[in-house]
């Protein structure tokens, strides 16, 4: 009697294949940067063919493309999960832009994420991050302003600007080789103070 285990079906071995060549490679960017990953050795390490690699990703860059939104896709699970532990929404928005500040500098995001990303496919990165969330906190944003919690302004231009002030304040504090605590609390101050230009003062 054979003890060797059946074989997969085809979608699921594809898929397993899949998630460890992004696995992989995640690694392999955040710690050596997307120019010097060799893919023969990141198919190597994979367990995989490089034809099978180029099968699954067709290229580098597309390879790269998958990391990116795997990472963003983990953040946006940790952001979740500030926006569900807290009832009012305008809170939960500017707890969860707070919070991106440190979950995607985090060593091994930031350098896929704001350093390699631009470089490697062009205004699509920073699409694809802005686009995380976004119709979700329209549709807060819309509900916000109707309530009179926030300026009666068009939310697509409060969700733009919301989103623009964290990134800008991203790539401020990347400009610092260590960020430290100062600097790190004069950006949140920042975003403090957008978050209240468009908040409706209470009472």
């Amino acid at each position: 009697m054979s003890t060797k285990a059946p074989p997969l079906p085809r979608a699921e071995a594809a898929e397993q294949t899949h998630s460890r060549l992004i696995a992989t490679a995640r690694q392999a960017f955040a710690t050596q940067g997307f120019a010097q990953v060799s893919l023969d050795a990141l198919a190597a390490e994979a367990g995989v063919t490089r034809g099978a690699l180029h099968h699954h990703f067709t290229n580098k860059a597309g390879l790269f493309e998958a990391v990116l939104r795997a990472v963003d896709a983990e953040i946006m699970v940790e952001l979740d999960l500030i926006y569900d532990a807290e009832p009012d929404r305008w809170v939960a928005l500017r707890a969860c832009f707070h919070a991106y500040l440190s979950l995607a500098l985090r060593p091994d995001r930031c350098r896929i994420l704001f350093r390699d990303a631009p470089s490697v496919l062009g205004p699509r990165a920073m699409e694809i991050l802005l686009a995380s969330g976004y119709a979700e906190m329209v549709a807060d944003l819309s509900a916000l302003i109707a309530a009179g919690r926030v300026r009666a302004l068009h939310p697509d231009a409060v969700a733009y600007g919301l989103n623009g002030a964290v990134m800008a304040q991203v790539l401020w504090l990347m400009e610092s080789h260590e960020v430290d605590q100062t600097r790190r609390a004069a950006a949140h101050a920042a975003l403090d103070a957008v978050f209240d230009g468009f908040s409706v003062p209470r009472g």
